[in-house]
């Protein structure tokens, strides 16, 4: 975690390259230009990894097009708020009891094996 005089400096400067990608990935469909990457994992195995899609999702939601955000990735709603959850536990500087139960319990060692599993058994049956 960032600490010091600049740790909301830097969080002015990641604010500021998240509202710039968001606003490219609204007004560009990642399937129709070339200059977004392309999946490393997907063009040397022909398989999909459990993010590809998520940048035409990430497309797709700006839009309100959740149907399809989800056809393209389906890992990725239920994902978002729950890494959302994870980086406000980080910004809270002294914790309560409440907060750091809540924290052991969504990010501790079982729910890290939990999602490990989730995400293992998502591209299992996206590939098949």
């Amino acid at each position: 975690m960032l600490y010091g005089r600049y740790r909301y400096l830097w969080y002015l400067v990641g604010t500021g390259i998240a509202t710039v990608l968001i606003a490219i990935y609204y007004k560009y469909n990642p399937a129709e230009y070339l200059f977004f990457p392309k999946c490393p994992v997907k063009e040397l195995s022909a398989l999909d990894c459990p993010g590809c899609g998520s940048q035409r999702a990430i497309h797709s939601l700006l839009h309100g097009d959740f149907r399809s955000a989800f056809e393209y990735n389906a890992l990725l709603l239920p994902f978002m708020p729950y890494l959302a959850l994870g980086f406000g536990f980080q910004l809270v500087k002294n914790p309560g009891r409440r907060q750091l139960f809540w924290r052991k319990v969504l990010y501790g060692e079982w729910a890290i094996k939990v999602v490990s599993v989730v995400v293992i058994l998502y591209v299992i049956f996206r590939n098949l």
